[in-house]
């Protein structure tokens, strides 16, 4: 079984995968992660170096990839749904889960983690920052919301997924 998990950068699909994938006993795959290793770069530097069409371009060949692995959560970078046919693509070969905490949450997330250093975010103030995730969301959502599950919560547990992906009949 592969699980993706897409949403907005800072929506904690990071963190979330890594424990889903301790419970579960899966492997853990984090596409920025595999970009940047393969590229040696990060991913503001091959944003600013090669583009964001080279960028989506490695993320489609990537996600590719993973369609490979088996037992698998695959946490995606936040525009991989909305680009070539990568959403039916995720669909088709795993369950997708759509974390989606609120643009205020967000925002205070990406803040504190020194999200000024992502590529969409730099120099832009707080304020500039909130507005740029609503929009950014509104552009999304009709991507993100074809998930298999969604969850709109800031206290989301790892507890609320594991249920929802038994109750659903994706795990065992």
């Amino acid at each position: 079984m592969l699980i993706y998990l897409i949403g907005l950068p800072g929506s904690g699909k990071s963190t979330l995968g890594k424990m889903l994938a301790q419970k579960l006993n899966y492997s853990y795959f984090d596409m920025d992660d595999v970009i940047c290793a393969k590229e040696k770069q990060t991913i503001e530097e091959i944003f600013a170096y090669k583009g964001e069409n080279y960028f989506r371009e490695l993320e489609y060949d990537i996600l590719h990839q993973t369609f490979e692995l088996k037992n698998t959560i695959v946490s995606t970078g936040g525009g991989v749904p909305c680009f070539f046919d990568n959403m039916n693509e995720m669909k088709k070969h795993g369950v997708t889960i759509f974390i989606n905490p609120t643009t205020e949450e967000l925002t205070n997330r990406l803040f504190g983690q020194g999200g000024e250093n992502r590529p969409m975010l730099k120099g832009k103030t707080n304020k500039q920052v909130f507005d740029f995730i609503e929009s950014k969301y509104k552009e999304r959502a009709p991507y993100y919301e074809q998930a298999a599950l969604i969850f709109s919560t800031n206290t989301l547990k790892l507890a609320d997924i594991l249920t929802r992906l038994q109750k659903e009949k994706f795990i065992s």
